[in-house]
């Protein structure tokens, strides 16, 4: 059973948004690798190394994606990757109340887990931009660890943004109870 949202409404979403790019990624990356070189789209542009990609290579890609791809060693860290951001939005799901210090700590480890992420966050705009403005092309996706360069960024601000903002809101909670609790000597004072 999922216990009430009270609080954890934006982690979750976060989370969520975080996982759905990491899939769309990780299934663009594995099904570009599973697309044979010499495939052409309806146009008859080519997907070689240095083509240019559209939008119908991108779902010829996606069409190619086999989640048994995910079990081979080298798509284990995309796996481990998808599988930190399960565990997170299970244990947000299940856990009662605002998120607490397990899952901060969770959270606070993502980038220790994932360190590119945090050395790739600059690139990702660029990534963002040729894949969009359609300059992408195969090379992107063989060359780079593309998974590295545009998932792994997202999970560490989003991971990495939750931590600092559970920890924010514990000390939130913290003073306000203390301000609740007043201290003998205010409230000595007040009823005088």
């Amino acid at each position: 059973m999922c216990a009430p949202m009270h609080g954890r409404l934006v982690p979750v979403v976060l989370v969520v948004a975080s996982l759905v790019v990491t899939l769309l990624v990780v299934a663009l990356d594995a099904g570009m690798t599973n697309t044979p070189w010499e495939t052409v789209d309806s146009a008859g542009h080519a997907m070689g190394f240095n083509d240019r990609l559209s939008a119908e290579h991108y779902r010829i890609a996606l069409s190619n994606f086999r989640f048994s791809t995910l079990g081979t060693l080298p798509y284990a860290y995309s796996a481990l990757l998808i599988l930190a951001q399960v565990l997170a939005l299970v244990w947000l799901l299940r856990t009662p109340g605002s998120v607490g210090l397990g899952l901060r700590w969770f959270f606070g480890l993502q980038g220790l887990l994932f360190p590119l992420g945090w050395l790739t966050l600059f690139s990702l705009p660029r990534e963002i931009r040729d894949i969009l403005g359609g300059s992408e092309t195969r090379e992107g996706f063989i060359d780079v660890p593309f998974v590295v360069v545009t998932a792994q960024p997202v999970w560490v601000v989003v991971s990495g943004g939750l931590c600092l903002w559970s920890l924010l809101q514990g000390r939130r909670g913290r003073g306000s109870a203390v301000a609740a609790a007043g201290t003998p000597s205010v409230a000595g004072k007040a009823t005088l």
